[in-house]
């Protein structure tokens, strides 16, 4: 049974954490400022608030590519 429970909860994080990774950066600020707020009136504090916005906004599936620019380059990949 205890099984059973801990593997819901794997496949249930995993699943939160793919929803957000592939979330669009505008919904994932949004959502990142209304995880702060509830810590916030949970009792994180402003500042713990703050550190977890700020965390949860840039982490992100594709931040690391927006920098490259490699593919949008318009460079044909191969020989035509």
């Amino acid at each position: 049974m205890i099984q059973y429970l801990i593997v819901g909860l794997l496949v249930s994080g995993a699943l939160l954490y793919s929803v957000w990774a592939l979330m669009p950066a505008t919904l994932r600020r949004a959502a990142a400022g209304r995880l702060a707020r509830f810590a916030r009136r949970s009792g994180l504090g402003e500042s713990g608030a703050q550190r977890l916005q700020a965390k949860l906004a840039t982490a992100s599936a594709c931040s690391e590519c927006a920098q490259c620019k490699g593919c949008g380059s318009g460079r044909s990949r191969g020989p035509r």
